[in-house]
């Protein structure tokens, strides 16, 4: 009979102490692309009955962030997907809107994560001392992590705030290290609904070609500061 090999016996002890971080991993990697699905087949439906209300009305206002908060928070949504529909169905006026929901999306995010990690890094890394050390002289830079992920076109939102829990970043970083690095791809991303002609172009968030050189802009300084993060030894 073949042995189970070594990484997978280190998970099967991490499923056992702690179930609910694996579950929270499948969890974000999987329901946002199926909050997608749901969305756009009920927006295919629904749209030409729907009447929109004015972003500025204080009860559409608050019930916007409350409901892309909890939704972006609790990963039933991804962030690109809430910021193109948001574009091109409030337009330029929905935008301070979406920063604050973002903003709140994170805060939710993170605090889940840190109720469900329960000092799971400590066993995940304990095969490897040496990110473990890593891991532990960057403590005082975490920010900068945050930010450089971030700015990350290509990581998950829902991923990133359990990944920062894991790592015990602290709240007031993630909120505001992760409020500089989330604008620019937000940003893109709520361009793209704002030019949108009509709910299929905008469910399609067709890029432009200019926007393809700023999305490998962000992820080339997303990859060089990841791995400067990682790569810079504090001096002895």
């Amino acid at each position: 009979m073949s042995k189970k090999p070594p990484i997978f016996k280190h998970f099967s002890l991490i499923y056992r102490r702690n179930p609910m971080v694996l579950i929270a991993v499948f969890w974000a990697g999987i329901v946002p692309s199926l909050g997608v699905l749901f969305l756009v087949q009920w927006l295919y439906r629904s749209w030409g009955g729907l009447v929109i209300p004015h972003i500025l009305a204080f009860h559409t206002a608050i019930s916007y962030v409350l409901v892309g908060a909890l939704m972006m928070g609790m990963a039933l949504i991804p962030t690109t997907f809430f910021s193109v529909i948001s574009g091109f169905v409030f337009g330029w006026e929905a935008f301070p809107f979406l920063v604050l929901s973002y903003t709140m999306a994170s805060a939710i995010g993170y605090l889940s994560g840190r109720l469900l990690e329960k000092n799971s890094l400590e066993w995940l890394l304990k095969p490897y001392p040496k990110a473990e050390k890593i891991i532990e002289e960057k403590k005082d830079r975490m920010g900068w992590l945050i930010f450089f992920v971030r700015i990350s076109p290509v990581i998950p939102f829902a991923i990133s705030n359990l990944v920062f829990a894991m790592l015990d970043t602290g709240l007031k970083r993630v909120l505001w290290f992760g409020l500089l690095g989330m604008l620019p791809r937000t940003f893109l991303a709520f361009f793209t609904g704002v030019l949108a002609g009509d709910i299929q172009e905008a469910l399609r968030a067709k890029t432009a070609s200019w926007q393809y050189l700023v999305i490998a802009l962000l992820l080339i300084m997303s990859i060089w500061g990841i791995y400067s993060f990682f790569k810079t030894r504090r001096s002895s």
